[in-house]
């Protein structure tokens, strides 16, 4: 659960001065460029109110992770993009102990969130885009896998729902469309949660202006809106009588920003906060988390 809602980064700064008005619309199309390597760091902060629960203490993580993403055109005109986990620092507190955890060096980290993290840096997958850069498909997903020769099947699927959310919490709240500043939208995404099933995540977007930020021209977002589980549907769009430990309910709310950078056409920096209220086996369980991601750098992929 926690190495899934990690994947789910958006984020905050605050303002330097403000661009002169912008008179035509603007695309906030995140676009990934061939023959360029972008590094993220994502910092997540969560807090798991285990009283609700019947636990003696709350439980408070801290997740820092380092992403790379290395873009290449390929000879069918597609542009592939490989995500690699490259790294996971996490510390958790509860019942008064603290644990730690280093995937650079795992042997020495609690026994606990190795369970937990132990695999995570090293994965990898890459997600595929046509010639206008509209997502097609995500592969390579195989380190993603549990189960060896005979790979697992339920890891399989979510091997690729975890890229899929990856994806998506990526473009998460941006326009579809073009747009001006004040301008506003409803963004209505389903989004595939390994351990909680479909969640539906609608959030209403406003684009506050134009700030020069970091020696570029920047898009800033600001959105809020609700996250709630849905049923699961089969292929055919029937629902199916899916029975899931976890599940969120209809009062889960988040907020956040996006600083979106006009000359890179990406994300420069942003945050994701919600207060969720989980479903966990028929008792309801707050969940406070907020995920900032960070543009570290982007520069030509190394020969």
């Amino acid at each position: 659960m926690f190495r899934t809602a990690a994947l789910l980064a958006l984020g905050l700064l605050s303002l330097p001065f403000a661009c002169p008005a912008q008179d035509s619309p603007v695309e906030l199309k995140l676009h990934w460029e061939p023959g360029m390597s972008y590094l993220q760091e994502s910092d997540t902060a969560t807090t798991n109110f285990l009283t609700a629960l019947g636990k003696t203490s709350d439980q408070q993580l801290h997740i820092y992770q380092t992403t790379s993403i290395t873009v290449s055109k390929t000879p069918e005109d597609r542009t592939e993009a490989k995500v690699l986990i490259e790294s996971l620092v996490g510390e958790m507190s509860f019942e008064g102990k603290s644990y730690a955890f280093d995937s650079k060096n795992p042997a020495s980290s609690s026994p606990q969130l190795r369970q937990i993290f132990g695999g995570s840096a090293g994965k990898s997958f890459t997600l595929v885009y046509d010639t206008k850069g509209d997502f097609l498909d995500a592969k390579d997903t195989t380190s993603l896998v549990t189960g060896g020769i005979e790979p697992d099947l339920t890891s399989i699927a979510t091997a690729r729902q975890l890229a899929a959310l990856y994806r998506r919490s990526l473009e998460m709240g941006l326009p579809k469309i073009p747009v001006l500043p004040g301008d506003k939208w409803i963004s209505d995404e389903v989004v595939p949660f390994p351990q909680a099933g479909t969640v539906q995540v609608k959030l209403n977007a406003k684009f506050d202006g134009i700030v020069d930020r970091e020696g570029h021209r920047q898009a800033q977002i600001a959105f809020e809106g609700i996250m709630k589980s849905k049923p699961d549907k089969d292929s055919t769009g029937r629902e199916l009588d899916t029975e899931r430990p976890v599940t969120l309910s209809d009062n889960s709310k988040v907020n956040g920003h996006i600083f979106f950078d006009l000359d890179r056409k990406t994300i420069s920096m942003a945050v994701f906060a919600a207060a969720i209220q989980l479903n966990v086996e028929g008792k309801l369980m707050p969940v406070h988390q907020q995920v900032t991601t960070k543009l570290m750098s982007m520069k030509p992929t190394a020969p």
